[in-house]
């Protein structure tokens, strides 16, 4: 199909999440939808691939089993599964009902799910033997929750269940649209918890199809292409990679869950034309020896979630293709700024692009003034892509809507033509002696170290000093790190001020669901571990 046949779909004013695929069954008719690594196993569609007349009918068969089990319009349905398509096309049933969805990250334990399901007064609960086994274990784990669905085969039910291929079973697969608001919440996406417990951002429809229509209309993607991902669906960058896919019209390879060399063999295999993923997966597939397989079908990489080093964008536009990052986070559904390197076009190191229509940015210092070209400042947003405010908590609301712009809590500076900078995470810059260091160019720096593979650089509470920096690194496989050593080459390199004072070397880090790194849990560690007033 044409260009001309997804702007059918992306131009439709009168299109929402509500009835995103009676409209987009109509434009695409009989084209592919998925290819699915794990297939689905339901008896009234067992299937390894989706068209889009069959998600049409499983997602209206999905939104009348959750109303024959009990769920009404404004309740909220947490689903908390594996990563599969039928968490992301659950969700769509829940739109389709009016029900508001709340899809979590599958490694989440059970005290988690229940503060989050408590959090946002759950009246049902989807999960899978994946997630309830190792995690919940039991009902009593959440309580409040009155309607719990097992999904999978029948022969996994549990007692107390009702069995979602039973009810889908005996579901119509005719359903009309719930007509809603296009401010009304239809979602409710739990961010990662990186900064203190996790908060709930509302999205809307106007929300979610905002910036997903900017950058349909952009990307020279149609339904030619095949695109693969190990995304999680539960996140919202994941959950918005894949609606750019149904808008465009372009099937995609589901894949369960990531692997680097899965990922290089299956795109060498299917010669996948899209490859969608975070800063931490091309790095993971460098390591599986990225170089060993024929990349060349990738018309276009992209990323998102993290900062991407420009040599690691030049090694993989060196296989082929262009290459494509969004900059935003989960309150901005989850795109501010993008930018699109091909052919001899480049973007500067910590340049995350130009602001997307019609979103509108500001840099403010701390007196929420604006600050002058070039200097560090926190970014805010304001637009119809940002979150109606976080669920249940006026708090958090008042501080981060304080001016009537949408506070980021990301340091960034503007150059030229408009271009926007990340410089840091406003938490991350560590106060220290009267100095403010920047986590991430103390991060860069210790990364260019040939011993070093991950850094992760935080500030810990000092009597006297506020904070002293200190440093948790990782080295490449094969190779030993020398804590003084590793210090005496960081002091060569930055100033001293900007040096961490304490230097840890561990097998591993704590990843978050996209893989950025929990500084969070990392400060509280070394805070209850370290000396610091000996440092």
């Amino acid at each position: 199909m044409s260009y001309l046949t997804k702007l059918k779909l992306i131009a439709d004013p009168g299109l929402s999440m509500s009835n995103f695929w009676d409209k987009a069954a109509a434009v695409y008719g009989s084209g592919k939808v998925a290819y699915l690594e794990e297939p689905l196993d339901y008896a009234v569609m067992p299937r390894d691939q989706l068209c889009f007349p069959e998600v049409l009918l499983l997602v209206n068969r999905m939104g009348n089993a959750l109303t024959k089990a009990g769920v009404c319009s404004g309740d909220r349905v947490v689903i908390a599964m594996g990563n599969r398509i039928e968490l992301i096309l659950l969700c769509y049933a829940c739109f389709k009902i009016g029900a508001i969805a709340v899809p979590l990250n599958y490694m989440l334990k059970d005290t988690e799910i229940s503060y989050i399901a408590g959090n946002c007064r759950a009246r049902c609960l989807v999960t899978d033997r994946d997630v309830f086994d190792p995690n919940i274990k039991t009902r009593d784990a959440v309580p409040g929750v009155q309607i719990w669905i097992m999904a999978g085969p029948r022969t996994d039910n549990l007692e107390g269940f009702l069995s979602l291929d039973e009810l889908l079973e005996e579901a119509s697969d005719r359903l009309d649209p719930a007509r809603l608001h296009r401010d009304a919440t239809c979602a409710i996406f739990y961010t990662s918890g990186t900064t203190g417990y996790p908060k709930g951002a509302m999205m809307t429809s106007k929300n979610l199809l905002t910036t997903q229509r900017i950058t349909a209309a952009v990307l020279p993607v149609t339904s030619a292409d095949l695109g693969i991902s190990g995304l999680p669906g539960a996140h919202l960058m994941g959950f918005c990679v894949a609606l750019l896919s149904f808008m465009m019209g372009a099937p995609g390879y589901f894949m369960k869950y990531f692997h680097p060399q899965r990922t290089l063999e299956k795109i060498q295999e299917l010669k996948a034309t899209i490859f969608v993923g975070v800063p931490a997966m091309y790095s993971m597939m460098i390591a599986a020896d990225s170089d060993d397989y024929d990349l060349s079908s990738i018309r276009l990489w992209a990323s998102g979630a993290d900062a991407m080093p420009v040599e690691q964008i030049n090694r993989f536009m060196g296989y082929g293709g262009m290459f494509f990052e969004g900059y935003g986070q989960v309150e901005t559904s989850p795109i501010t700024a993008l930018k699109l390197s091909f052919g001899r076009m480049r973007f500067e190191h910590g340049c995350v692009g130009i602001p997307v229509f019609p979103v509108r940015t500001r840099i403010w210092d701390e007196e929420c003034r604006p600050v002058p070209k070039g200097e560090a400042g926190e970014l805010v947003v304001r637009g119809p892509n940002i979150t109606k405010g976080y669920w249940d908590d006026s708090e958090r609301n008042e501080e981060a809507f304080a001016g009537g712009w949408f506070h980021t809590g990301d340091m960034a500076r503007r150059g030229s033509y408009g271009l926007l900078y990340f410089v840091d995470r406003k938490k991350d810059v560590v106060k220290a002696g009267g100095y403010s260091v920047f986590s991430k160019e103390v991060e860069e720096e210790i990364r260019a170290h040939p011993k070093v593979d991950e850094a992760a650089v935080v500030g810990l509470p000092h009597p006297t000093k506020v904070e002293v920096v200190a440093a948790v690194v990782t080295p490449l496989p094969g190779e030993e790190l020398n804590v003084e050593e590793l210090g005496s080459w960081v002091r060569e390199h930055i100033a001293a001020y900007k040096a961490p004072r304490y230097i840890e070397v561990r097998d591993q880090m704590p990843y978050g669901m996209t893989l950025k790194v929990l500084k969070r849990v990392l400060r509280d560690e070394l805070t209850a571990t370290v000396d610091v007033a000996s440092l």
